[in-house]
């Protein structure tokens, strides 16, 4: 599964594409209960775990720059 997650967080159009459908959808749904005045709680919950779920994305498969190395022995 990490390979195919890594392969999708690499697409960067596929993956903005996909991070701006669901956020859209749940806008879509939180404007819709808040005009029913239903309860949107959770909503602000989902929008939390789709930000940080593409966030541990970036942090698990972007790729890290090397550092250089400096010895303090030399």
């Amino acid at each position: 599964m990490s390979t195919l997650l890594n392969n999708f967080y690499n697409d960067s159009h596929t993956r903005e594409a996909v991070k701006e459908f669901l956020l859209k959808n749940l806008n879509d749904l939180a404007l819709e209960r808040v005009y029913n005045k239903g309860n949107t709680e959770a909503i602000a919950d989902a929008r939390e775990v789709i930000e940080n779920s593409f966030t541990e994305l970036r942090e698990l498969f972007e790729k890290k720059k090397d550092r250089e190395v400096e010895n303090p022995a030399r």
